[in-house]
């Protein structure tokens, strides 16, 4: 095989990129060697640019129940140096366990005591005030001495009464064995709640029941109820299509859709009072953002945000005068003293909590003969 001629010819591009990349090493040498010792004046410094595998920062929020509203979250984001609100909902892992990881905690109150076996809960003592709050929510049980939690919105438990041309009203409150034989009924999945409207309906305390008594309720609940019940949002959206004609929903629900029904749904309540549920929030003492996370309970607190709550979420604020919990609610609510009578719910049952009150003051504890104080239920 002849050998080819242009070979050397293949070759003057190479030599001239290699020339080339040595004249510009040169060059950038004897700059670096000459370069002047001090900062040239009229040089600009150089921009911080963030890095972009950080992002900014955040405030975890886990919340148990309705979602806050998102004009809320933007308000408080959009203070200076204020962080972004992280708005997770509050479940369990696959293993039972509870997230840990958050820097604020909105939950229900019976949640709380649970919780609190895997987190160490902050002292809000002198940190978030409770100036001007309803003070039948506070020093309840699931922290008698209101230095861990505070309370931020309740839930009255009233109930469906169907009203029908030309019939008498039904109240849906009776024992579970006669709500399973209702046609077209359908009950949210909270075994707590119903066993609590369980012991209710008899015209007895649920915060006096004991545990024989709640594991009983729970029991015929559960048997009484057995594919009767849904989520509370399908319950929702049964009630609305017609596949459900008999149901029982917190109060929020009604003010966010009061249409539902056809105009023939009413909320009663027995005698005997009803069931109050409310949520607390709290801040883990391991989180690195606490400054910051009181300052989100304290915004939640505010009175614009209080006084907007029933209109946005349903729920009733805390921040209120006694008697008057429901004052500006748009909602036709039950007449007389219902709220006088209503019980918290707090499963599981509070321990009694032992005190011993200061000579000559008031105090909410009743004081037996051996002279230890157990607060009043």
């Amino acid at each position: 095989m002849e050998p080819k001629q242009n070979q050397p010819e293949s070759r003057k591009p190479g030599l001239i990129g290699l020339g080339l990349m040595l004249v510009v090493g040169i060059g950038f040498g004897l700059g670096h060697w000459f370069r002047p010792a001090s900062p040239e004046a009229d040089r600009l410094p150089i921009p911080s640019v963030p890095s972009v595998f950080t992002g900014p920062a955040k405030l975890v929020v886990y919340h148990e129940g309705p979602s806050l509203p998102q004009i809320w979250i933007d308000t408080f984001s959009g203070g200076p140096g204020y962080p972004k609100i992280d708005l997770r909902p509050l479940v369990r892992h696959s293993d039972g366990s509870w997230p840990v990881d958050g820097d604020v905690y909105l939950l229900k109150a019976r949640t709380f005591p649970e919780m609190g076996k895997n987190l160490l809960w902050m002292d809000l003592t002198g940190k978030v005030s409770s100036e001007g709050m309803n003070p039948v929510f506070l020093a309840q049980a699931y922290d008698p001495a209101g230095k861990q939690s505070r309370p931020w919105r309740v839930s009255p438990w009233f109930f469906m009464k169907k009203v029908a041309p030309g019939t008498n009203p039904k109240v849906a409150m009776a024992p579970p064995a006669k709500w399973w034989a209702e046609s077209s009924a359908l009950f949210p999945n909270d075994p707590d709640l119903l066993a609590a409207i369980w012991i209710k309906s008899q015209n007895r305390s649920i915060r006096l029941g004991g545990d024989a008594a709640r594991n009983q309720a729970l029991q015929q609940s559960e048997a009484s109820l057995a594919g009767k019940t849904a989520s509370e949002d399908e319950c929702w959206k049964a009630m609305q299509d017609g596949r459900a004609g008999f149901s029982f929903l917190p109060s929020w629900r009604l003010i966010l859709n009061p249409q539902t029904g056809g105009g023939l749904i009413r909320w009663s309540v027995l005698a005997m009072g009803t069931i109050v549920d409310f949520e607390v929030m709290a801040v883990p003492d391991g989180s690195a953002k606490k400054e910051m996370a009181c300052k989100f309970l304290d915004f939640l607190l505010a009175p614009s945000q209080q006084a907007a709550l029933l209109g946005a979420t349903g729920y009733f604020p805390v921040r209120s005068k006694q008697g008057k919990e429901w004052e500006g609610s748009s909602m036709a609510m039950p007449a007389g003293t219902w709220f006088d009578r209503s019980e918290f719910i707090l499963w599981p049952y509070p321990q009694p909590v032992v005190s011993v009150p200061a000579g000559g003051a008031e105090t909410n504890t009743v004081v037996p003969a051996n002279g230890e104080g157990l607060q009043k239920e």
